[in-house]
């Protein structure tokens, strides 16, 4: 015997108000013995609903408009339409050979239960009649499969298909343009947006992998299951999808979880070579952007597995592009992991014997004042000033300048270290002898390097 509990909780999957109070019915029937009533109720219920669903499927596809025209023209008339309809939706593969099978199932059940043939309806063939209606049909959106998925691609074409480049956009649009459609397809929508995500044709290849993007930004886990599977997993060692590969996990971290330990070595091979092929022109706003795919990733793991999966990777970027702001967002995002790595690469860059290296950091160190003195402890902050004042000593020209201008240029920077000298000034001082010789006291320090001068 069925529990009321289960089918009340079958009905609330049903979306369209009427059509669930036809199967509140049915229930009612079911409950009350009147198992004769429920199949008969149940099958009005369907019909209706597989009639509803083709006339907003026949808006974009012509097969689906001309079975919808002839049945509801049927019904409308009074006559038998159901047979017409069944053997129609099958014969265009606008329904599985299953889904046809169980409408054959149903109205032979349907009309032995309605006439007077002697058959009487068991409790069995009533639950489940109301289970299978429900959880097929009822609370699945659009029937189609292939017909509803082929339109979908043959609009890639469309040059306004994707009128904003906006990430939150393309979900949207992705989602919209999906809502009809049965989760059973999504696997073949995901498998013929990855084909045509490589076509010669750039507008059927930018918005191939714009739908991908919205697929995966977006919240069905249908969809970003097929995206795992025929993509990350079946195509992540095609160099051709590199980069869809990575602005997918950039646009959703999650699709990272579960995959197997091959295809996360190839991921980390993908980013790595991302990171060696990134230049001072690359956009840090951009999916495509390596540094993105990892901290999005890194939002979906666990402390500590960033930095064990992903070492070489992060030492790789920070070595490379220190000063991006992606990479101090990665680093201030995972401060516990990365510090350790990302702060010796810092101070080294900032005190570095090597002209080019220190001229390069003193010379963007102002437009990182807010960033990192938000990132960096107070004790870090003085570290990095000393550093600067250092390559000052070792002739580097962008560091010496800073130096004169009394580190005003990074304000935070400066009061930072402030704080950590007014707080430690036997540790300043030992520190000051053993980095730059400094043999005076820390307030001599402030007052030489640290002080405006009126």
């Amino acid at each position: 015997m069925a529990h009321l509990t289960d089918m009340e909780e079958l009905l609330a999957t049903i979306p369209q108000a009427n059509i669930r109070d036809y199967m509140r019915e049915s229930m009612s029937c079911y409950m009350a013995g009147a198992y004769r009533g429920s199949i008969v109720l149940s099958y009005i219920a369907l019909f209706d609903d597989l009639l509803v669903k083709l006339g907003e499927l026949s808006r974009v596809n012509a097969a689906a408009k001309s079975v919808y025209d002839d049945a509801f023209k049927k019904k409308n008339d009074q006559d038998v339409y159901e047979n017409f309809l069944i053997d129609q939706l099958t014969s265009k593969s606008l329904l599985s050979g299953l889904d046809g099978a169980f409408l054959t199932t149903l109205r032979i059940l349907r009309n032995k239960s309605a006439h007077p043939s002697g058959h009487k309806p068991s409790a069995e063939e009533a639950r489940f009649i109301f289970f299978e209606t429900i959880s097929r049909f009822l609370s699945r959106a659009i029937l189609s499969t292939t017909q509803l998925v082929d339109e979908l691609i043959k609009r890639l074409s469309n040059s306004n298909f994707f009128p904003s480049l906006d990430i939150g956009e393309i979900e949207k649009i992705a989602t919209e343009e999906t809502l009809n459609l049965h989760d059973d397809a999504l696997p073949q929508l995901v498998a013929k947006l990855t084909a045509s995500a490589l076509s010669a044709d750039k507008n059927i290849s930018a918005n191939a992998q714009r739908f991908l993007l919205g697929l995966a930004k977006g919240s069905n886990l249908v969809a970003a299951k097929a995206i795992q599977t025929k993509i990350l997993e079946a195509k992540v060692d095609d160099t051709a999808y590199s980069d869809i590969v990575i602005q997918l996990l950039s646009a959703n971290g999650k699709l990272f979880l579960g995959l197997s330990s091959v295809c996360i070595g190839r991921i980390r091979s993908v980013i790595s070579k991302s990171i060696e092929a990134l230049a001072s022109s690359s956009s840090e706003t951009k999916l495509i952007h390596p540094a993105n795919a990892l901290s999005s990733i890194a939002i979906e793991l666990p402390d500590g597995e960033l930095l064990r999966l992903f070492r070489a990777e992060l030492e790789k970027l920070i070595e490379k592009r220190p000063y991006s702001q992606n990479t101090i967002s990665l680093v201030a995002q995972n401060k516990a992991t990365l510090s350790a790595i990302y702060f010796p690469e810092l101070l080294s860059d900032a005190g570095s014997s090597s002209f080019s290296i220190a001229n390069s950091f003193a010379n963007v160190v102002d437009s990182l004042d807010s960033s990192l003195s938000k990132l960096l402890s107070e004790e870090e902050c003085f570290q990095l000033i000393v550093a600067m004042s250092k390559a000052a000593d070792g002739g580097a020209w962008s560091s010496a300048a800073l130096e004169a201008t009394k580190y005003s240029t990074v304000p935070l920077i400066r009061s930072s270290a402030l704080s950590y000298i007014s707080a430690n000034k036997p540790l300043v001082e030992k520190y000051l002898v053993r980095e730059i010789r400094f043999q005076e006291s820390s307030d001599k320090f402030v007052d030489s390097f640290l002080t405006d001068k009126v």
